[in-house]
Formats: structure tokens, sequence, C-alpha cells
């Protein structure tokens, strides 16, 4: 009798267990869906923003040198117009190594807000001439996937080069997409 009692506790107590396994791993998953305040960036850890950030300084930089080189080779050269597209490129490369340096150990988003909104201005620029020469346009998508990570990551408006200086983008009547399965405690 008396065993028949432990195997019962101990079944219940294993059943029990597994019910609330779930609920543990799930209080120890980051939560991707919260704002910055609340400990993450969007759906970003702040490792991948700060990768993100360090592969767009990369590109820049590739960017500003591939730029000048295609406009050496063009009939641009030379011309005022080739100035103000090298100092587009090089104000871009800029913003991006201030947001780099601003972003640091990416404790606080709020501190590098500004810096992300410059490169996301600065980009917008960059974007028509961007898509003149096809020889940067693979450099650019690249560039882009990298500036919609920031974007989103600092809950910006920005999409296909278009940048909107709205700081409550989800807030406002214009978006209607919650996003709030990313809010979910499991893994994307």
């Amino acid at each position: 009798m008396t065993s028949r009692r432990t195997m019962s506790f101990s079944i219940l107590a294993a059943a029990l267990f597994a019910l609330c396994l779930p609920m543990v791993a799930a209080a120890q998953w980051p939560d991707y869906g919260r704002n910055r305040t609340n400990g993450s960036y969007g759906r970003y850890d702040e490792r991948y923003l700060r990768d993100s950030i360090h592969r767009l300084d990369r590109l820049a930089k590739d960017f500003e040198r591939d730029v000048d080189r295609s406009l050496d080779r063009s009939r641009r050269d030379g011309t005022r117009s080739e100035d103000m597209i090298n100092g587009q490129a090089r104000q871009f490369r800029n913003a991006v190594g201030n947001l780099k340096s601003r972003f640091g150990n990416g404790r606080d988003l709020n501190r590098s807000r500004n810096e992300a909104q410059r490169v996301l201005q600065e980009a917008q620029g960059l974007n028509r001439v961007a898509r003149v020469d096809y020889g940067l346009g693979s450099q650019w998508s690249q560039i882009q996937r990298e500036l919609n990570v920031i974007a989103d990551a600092y809950n910006l408006g920005y999409s296909n080069g278009g940048y909107r200086n709205d700081r409550n983008r989800r807030g406002s009547n214009n978006n209607t997409n919650d996003d709030w399965w990313r809010r979910l405690p499991f893994p994307n």
C-alpha cells in the first residue's frame, strides 16, 4: 500500500514538473518584444545590433571607396557633381562611425538615437546615387539590410531607402501592425 502511494505521488510530482517546465523556460528566454527601456531592442538583442552596426561601418567604408572609384571612371569625373556625391558618401560613413562610437556597449538606445536618425537621413540621400550605378547596387542592398535592422531596433520609420522621422511609429494611427506575436516569450 505504501509503495502504491509513493508511486502515485511520484507520478503526480513528475506531471507537475512537466507542466511547469515551459513556464520556467519562458521566464528565462530573452523577451524580444519590449523596448530597450524594458530590456531589449525590439526583436534584436544587444550583440546582434552591435554586430549590425559594425557590419554597416565596414560596408559604409567600402561603399565610399567604391563610389569614388566608380565616379573616377564616369563622365562625372572632375565635375562638381562628383564632389557632391563623394561628400555625401563621406558624410554617410562619418554618420555611421559616430553611431558606432556612440552606441558603445549598447546599454541605452536613447544615447545613440540621434546618430541612428542621422545615419538614416544620410542614407536617404545616397539611395538615389546607389540606384543609378549598377555596380553599387549589390553593396547598397547589403547596406539597406543593416539600415532596416537599425531602424527596427530604434523604432524609426525607414524602408526601401525612405526615412520618416517619426518617433512613435508603432503608436501612430498610420501603422496598424502591432507585431504582438513578437512579444511572445518564444523564439521567432
